[in-house]
């Protein structure tokens, strides 16, 4: 089984995100499944969703232990006040839009490789996410 984990602020497509690479799994002939949380419906929360893809049928049915491999971090600023590597496995990915590779120094809790994504004015950053996904295999996109 494949778990991502998308940590945003309310108002970011936290959720959208996570349902596009559901969905993407589904038209591949995967299982999937998409867990929101967040604290409370304000501009500006902090927020996650958790992704859980796999070939056989998903029985795990809780989002409040994740074990992540792959983690999206939609808001650079929460590197700085959570840990969004929280339950993340050994060689697991960070994915964040232009982080400062500084932040992997601050967490070293676990061995993990941060991925950071050049985004400048005018990209997409959720197609320059997906296509980070897609390149890591995590899932198949399908248009």
């Amino acid at each position: 089984m494949i778990e991502i984990r998308f940590h945003g602020r309310y108002g970011q497509p936290v959720t959208a995100l996570a349902g596009k690479v559901a969905q993407a799994a589904l038209a591949a002939g995967k299982y999937a499944q998409v867990f929101e949380n967040f604290g409370a419906y304000r501009p500006g929360a902090a927020m996650q969703a958790v992704v859980r893809i796999d070939d056989d049928f998903i029985r795990e049915r809780s989002a409040n232990a994740t074990r992540p491999d792959v983690v999206v971090v939609l808001d650079n600023s929460l590197l700085a006040i959570m840990d969004v590597t929280r339950g993340l496995k050994t060689g697991g990915q960070v994915i964040a839009i232009n982080a400062d590779p500084e932040v992997k120094k601050s967490n070293q809790s676990v061995n993990w490789q941060l991925i950071s994504l050049d985004s400048g004015a005018g990209v997409n950053k959720e197609e320059v996410i997906l296509a980070a996904l897609s390149k890591l295999g995590v899932f198949t996109p399908h248009n």
